[in-house]
């Protein structure tokens, strides 16, 4: 019997404003594509900003966070 395909998910970093030296708050999103994850984020703008994708987490980082898949937190 075939196994079904497993989902990929990242970690992705994402930022509310200038990507570096803003002092915006930062979110860990754990999604399956970049544009999901800012998405995600984007109801959270409240200074016009648009999200902006800043970096990624490792798989161990994300584990150790407890990030679960389509999950948002501020870090």
């Amino acid at each position: 019997m075939a196994s079904r395909p497993r989902e990929r998910y990242t970690t992705f970093l994402v930022a509310l404003g200038p990507a570096r030296g803003s002092g915006a708050p930062v979110y860990a999103v754990r999604m399956g594509s970049a544009a999901e994850a800012l998405a995600a984020v984007a109801d959270k703008a409240t200074n016009g900003e648009g999200p902006v994708i800043v970096g990624s987490l490792s798989t161990r980082t994300a584990k150790a966070l407890a990030l679960k898949p389509g999950e948002t937190r501020r870090v």
